[in-house]
């Protein structure tokens, strides 16, 4: 039908996909339903008309637009031109837009009524193409942090500060003894959350209050602070150490180590 879908990666829940579409002005728009979640889809090239049945006319989206499609909604996309259109899509179960506008004082039927096109989002932009580009990312978390940026602009309020409570130093500090000590391990956002008695998205604005990091940049310190230690102890070489720390790609350890310790590995290594 001149739609190819490819996933690019996939968290507990959360799914990223590259979305092309070769359709153009004198092709007929066929009916399409989204999942029974949220889609939050960046327009990457191209431009297209989008009408739902829960939203009221057509809709332009044009390139670094984002698409905000709820659960089940029945649509279809024309186009004013030729040359199709590519976007990247982000699926979310149907609990994460929820427990956003919660913590933002809107009840999720304000969500439900949201403008299905959204003008550009700088922030939820940048993360969508470095995940998409690079990899090497929490989806889950991801997905927290766009579906932050989607609330804040829908709703037209801004996500409130999470209220500190006695426990939640506490808490978080046993998550991050759980972080240092399974760093090798790929730990999920809905795990360490479940571990601290938190939904997702509270485990994420907590920790990040008491640290001011999200959990997955915080493991991503962890297993380069043990692969550093790694590189000066033993004679292992860079690609053993860069697994055994739970990397999963060669370069993208390469290229974080190099962004955060500043060097590359074998010049750590050799200083």
């Amino acid at each position: 039908m001149g739609l190819s879908v490819t996933t690019i990666g996939r968290g507990t829940d959360v799914r990223l996909s590259d979305v092309a579409c070769t359709l153009g002005r004198r092709d007929r728009p066929f009916p399409e339903v989204h999942e029974r979640g949220w889609t939050i889809a960046l327009v990457r090239r191209g431009s297209f008309r989008y009408r739902s049945t829960k939203a009221k006319g057509a809709h332009v989206l044009r390139a670094g637009w984002l698409l905000f499609g709820t659960p089940e909604a029945e649509y279809e996309c024309s186009h004013d031109h030729d040359g199709g259109d590519d976007c990247s899509s982000l699926f979310l179960p149907e609990g994460v837009l929820p427990d956003v506008s919660r913590a933002s004082g809107v009840a999720c039927e304000k969500l439900l009524a949201a403008a299905p096109a959204l003008p550009p989002l700088p922030r939820a932009a940048a993360l969508l193409e470095r995940a998409r580009v690079r990899g090497g990312v929490d989806l889950d978390e991801l997905g927290y942090l766009v579906a932050e940026s989607v609330v804040e602009h829908a709703c037209g309020v801004p996500i409130a500060p999470v209220a500190r409570h006695t426990t939640h130093v506490r808490r978080v500090h046993d998550a991050l003894d759980r972080i240092e000590s399974r760093c090798r391990e790929p730990l999920a956002l809905a795990d360490l959350a479940d571990a601290a008695g938190f939904s997702p998205f509270h485990f994420l604005r907590v920790f990040r209050s008491v640290t001011g990091t999200t959990p997955h940049q915080y493991l991503i310190g962890a297993r380069l602070r043990l692969a550093s230690k790694m590189l000066l102890d033993t004679k292992r070489s860079v690609t053993e150490i860069a697994y055994e720390v739970g990397f999963e790609d060669l370069s993208n350890f390469m290229r974080t180590f190099r962004r955060v310790i500043g060097s590359t590995p074998r010049d750590y290594r050799r200083a």
